[in-house]
């Protein structure tokens, strides 16, 4: 499948995700009070945390710093690696789409009647060709007349 047509498959993919995610969207909202509610003990323990950090920061500190680059490539790999199978797993779902449109029947009675009006405009642009001409002969024929009588 060239890039291009994966792409706008990603694209219609996308798009059904998002309203797929969008008819959840309710449900969280209104899960939210309870999970605050669930988190206020962690509020209250934050001063005691708060007096243990300093010494603790020094130590993450240069635990983190030998291990980040480490860490980065692997992010990066990984984020790379998730990307590329969204990607694609938006083009397949975008395919499936598009296929189950095209294959419905709206969609194949749309493609008949277009059909269907296509041959009537191509019959009546014929028709119209046809006696646009007879009417220019018929002019010709009455102009030749005329400038026979008169002269």
């Amino acid at each position: 499948m060239s890039t291009a047509k994966k792409a706008l498959y990603a694209a219609v993919g996308a798009g059904d995700l998002a309203l797929e995610q969008a008819k959840a969207l309710p449900k969280r909202v209104t899960a939210l009070p309870n999970q605050i509610r669930s988190s206020a003990g962690d509020i209250t323990e934050l001063p005691s945390k708060a007096l243990s950090l300093p010494g603790e920061t020094r130590e993450r500190a240069q635990k983190v710093y030998k291990t980040t680059t480490a860490r980065v490539d692997k992010a990066t790999a990984k984020a790379r690696k998730r990307a590329t199978k969204n990607f694609t797993d938006l083009s397949k779902r975008g395919e499936k789409l598009v296929k189950r449109i095209s294959r419905s029947a709206p969609t194949k009675r749309a493609i008949e009647q277009t059909k269907a009006a296509r041959s009537r405009v191509k019959a009546a642009t014929t028709s119209v060709r046809k006696a646009v001409k007879a009417d220019a002969e018929a002019v010709t024929a009455a102009a030749e007349t005329v400038v026979e009588q008169v002269g």
